[in-house]
């Protein structure tokens, strides 16, 4: 009976390990929202593409591909980036939660890496986009 519970624990422990860690971005990955709001809203030439990969309202020229776990989500990001430079700035952004712990964010910023894009960032959104984007009165759709 304890071995079994050793067993039971030591699973347990390791499928949080594994399973239950959230991404850590580094400062290199994250564009802050400030930067993001001022190149939407000056037109800037190096305005990047900016993905929704998840459930959460448009942040204003955002392309929606839903969540990570969508079917046509890998499609959505093959498709918009098809013509697209490499060295094309990307965003990403979910909204949903805090960057750290969304499960939508690692897979559409591994599906943009996949396809060779080199300017790839994590819209700075430490606690959601509501807090962190629509209240400050940034760009929505």
């Amino acid at each position: 009976m304890v071995m079994k519970k050793l067993i039971i624990l030591c699973f347990v422990s390791f499928s949080i390990n594994v399973f239950g860690q959230a991404p850590v971005w580094k400062n290199e990955q994250l564009m802050p929202t400030k930067e993001l709001a001022d190149k939407i809203n000056t037109n800037a030439k190096d305005k990047p593409i900016v993905f929704n990969c998840g459930p959460m309202e448009n942040i204003k020229t955002s392309v929606f591909v839903g969540r990570a776990t969508s079917a046509t989500f890998s499609e959505k990001i093959k498709t918009t980036l098809n013509m697209e430079a490499k060295t094309k700035p990307i965003v990403v952004y979910c909204g949903c939660c805090s960057y750290a712990s969304c499960p939508n964010l690692k897979p559409a910023y591994d599906e943009v890496v996949k396809q060779g894009f080199k300017n790839v960032k994590i819209l700075e959104l430490p606690e959601g986009i509501k807090p962190d984007w629509v209240a400050k009165g940034y760009p929505m759709e």
